[in-house]
């Protein structure tokens, strides 16, 4: 087997970021935008990037290869994400943050985690590497918490999911890269989940993320992730 990797976090933007004064594209209610600039982090020179093989990332929706009652299993990406009081409490501080109304701004949002957020399933877990203050998951910086469910059968949410997997047998469709071949070819083959355990993939085909790649109809597949050392696609403003 290759060596495949887990993505469990969000991954910081290489570059500094600049808050424009003008709507966001995403958020209706936010009247500011972050976007990109051409100026490196100091923090990704420091890690050496003149050295990365910058590579494409495949836009579908992540999901985890774990045990679940005993089983391999397919999990569904799920964030905890906040209330609707919170979410007014959370977009105010946001909006006096960006215009520099409050003298302090290092300020960090004060989440409540008994009362800020909303249910999650009850098999949810938080992904890898999320901080865990008095037993309590931490959120990122939008105020979500990344993490995981089971893939449930009967959820008709999961319909795709469980197109691209035989949970009764434990096999899953998985796309790579034929390395026999120069031009690249991409195979789909039916592997085992339990060679997979512990690692991500990609979910793409046709009803996954407005089908960027033309896939055909009623297709799902899974695209495991490489190199162990990277994250969740960091959330655009």
């Amino acid at each position: 087997m290759e060596n495949y990797g887990t993505v469990q976090q969000k991954i910081s933007c290489v570059f500094e970021t600049a808050v424009l004064d003008e709507p966001s594209g995403k958020r209706d209610y936010q009247q500011f935008k972050v976007v990109a600039t051409d100026v490196l982090k100091r923090s990704a020179t420091d890690s050496d990037i003149s050295t990365a093989l910058a590579t494409e990332k495949l836009d579908g929706t992540c999901v985890f290869i774990k045990q679940y009652n005993g089983l391999p299993w397919l999990w569904a990406r799920f964030d905890r994400k906040p209330n609707k009081n919170a979410e007014k409490r959370f977009r105010k501080f946001q909006t006096e943050q960006s215009k520099g109304d409050n003298p302090d701004q290092h300020a960090k949002f004060n989440w409540n985690p008994l009362k800020d957020f909303k249910q999650v399933p009850d098999d949810w877990i938080p992904a890898d590497g999320i901080e865990i203050v008095d037993g309590f998951p931490q959120p990122d910086d939008i105020g979500h918490t990344p993490g995981w469910v089971p893939v449930d059968p009967k959820c008709r949410q999961h319909c795709w999911h469980l197109s691209a997997v035989n949970l009764n047998k434990g096999v899953g469709l998985f796309l790579r890269q034929d390395e026999e071949e120069i031009s690249g070819r991409l195979l789909i083959e039916a592997l085992p989940l339990s060679e997979l355990e512990g690692c991500t993939a990609e979910l793409i085909g046709t009803n996954i993320n407005a089908n960027p790649y033309a896939s055909p109809s009623s297709y799902q597949s899974n695209m495991a992730h490489k190199d162990a050392n990277t994250g969740f696609k960091e959330s655009s403003y």
